[in-house]
């Protein structure tokens, strides 16, 4: 049992917040069973296989995000709580690589005993340099104390992600930490003349893969070859055309039978679009922006510096995430696998990003019951 000075049993959360993430999760849920029905026949040759199983990640995740909401927040600022964190987070992903345990998708490792470690790493990169950088705050503008200690720490786990292969989930968790670094309050002409050299150093490895390669093409010129590695991207744009201003109906997605890869997780934002229409996906933008703008204001009535960048950190990896799956889907940034966050399907995102957001919601909670906010300067 946890003290009770660490559980908070207030009702005054931030209501509207809260009840966004639950429609969300709801209309997840509904998309992912539709988005993934045809597979389910005719893959799974079970119609419920992802009735059942969206129906108890949504379920498991609803109980992480209670856990987030009354756990005090503060308990994260702890550094025995946090070097445990990232060494069980190091070590999953080094026991994913060197084992011969671990499920195998399209050549790359990244399933553990039915967890995703690149997904606890995500997760554990916000919280723990919300502890450091809160912890070395004076030593934030100092160059080697300050930013390439906590740059080392970055690359080495995006660079055990990126090891299973997954570049596209190991440059977002590059992205959420250098923001972090920057809302955090390192020298920009450190955060930029490092980047300088970063930047080249991440193309020559995007392009090191054949199949990276292709996809960069594909990018530019996706009409060159629709029917091999254009395919996705052309089918994706389809699902938009299709949908038009209303959609085709919920259910009636003609793009998800196999038309579209994984359209039940990394496109399900193009099914979203074929059978809602522009409609539906506006209004399902305009919640992720709602969801942002609560997450910063959040942020920026924090009770103390450490939540006003833990804050920041859970609504930037939100942003993230979703900016960049609807970008793929409409084939504005190079095709690759990223969850749309609380709509795709898949139990550790759903499960890590729920708790997540249950932390984001005490932090508010807290917020309302001290008459001290955080200093940001």
């Amino acid at each position: 049992m946890f003290a009770k000075s660490t559980i908070d049993d207030g009702t005054k959360y931030d209501f509207f917040l809260l009840t966004t993430v639950l429609i969300l999760l709801v209309f997840g849920s509904i998309m992912v069973i539709s988005a993934g029905s045809f597979i389910a026949a005719e893959k799974f040759n079970n119609e419920n296989y992802f009735i059942t199983s969206q129906v108890k990640n949504a379920l498991i995740a609803l109980a992480a995000l209670i856990t987030g909401m009354l756990l005090n927040y503060k308990v994260y600022n702890n550094k025995y709580f946090m070097y445990i964190g990232m060494a069980v987070t190091v070590l999953s992903l080094v026991y994913l690589l060197v084992s011969n345990h671990g499920d195998s998708i399209k050549g790359a490792k990244r399933w553990i005993f039915g967890f995703q470690p690149s997904e606890i790493a995500k997760n554990m990169v916000v919280f723990y340099f919300a502890y450091s950088l809160n912890k070395y705050r004076s030593e934030l503008e100092k160059f080697l104390k300050g930013y390439v200690f906590h740059l080392g720490i970055l690359c080495a786990i995006v660079g055990l992600v990126f090891l299973q292969p997954a570049f596209s989930t190991s440059m977002m968790i590059f992205a959420i930490g250098y923001a972090m670094f920057y809302i955090g309050g390192m020298k920009m002409k450190h955060l930029f003349s490092s980047l300088i050299l970063l930047i080249p150093a991440i193309i020559i490895i995007a392009i090191m893969q054949p199949y990276r390669m292709d996809r960069i093409k594909t990018f530019f010129d996706p009409g060159v070859d629709t029917s091999g590695k254009g395919w996705q991207v052309e089918q994706s744009l389809l699902g938009f055309g299709n949908g038009g201003i209303a959609g085709v109906g919920l259910g009636e997605s003609r793009q998800k039978e196999f038309y579209l890869p994984e359209p039940h997780n990394d496109f399900i934002f193009s099914i979203i679009g074929d059978e809602l229409g522009l409609i539906g996906t506006v209004l399902l933008i305009a919640v992720y922006i709602m969801i942002m703008l609560r997450g910063f204001r959040i942020a920026s009535k924090a009770p103390d510096y450490y939540g006003f960048i833990l804050a920041s950190g859970i609504t930037l990896t939100i942003l993230i995430y979703s900016l960049f799956n609807m970008c793929i889907t409409l084939g504005l940034v190079p095709p690759t696998g990223l969850p749309l966050p609380l709509v795709s399907y898949g139990g550790t995102s759903l499960i890590m990003t729920m708790y997540s957001i249950g932390v984001l919601l005490n932090i508010s909670y807290k917020s309302k019951h001290t008459d001290t906010k955080v200093d940001q300067s």
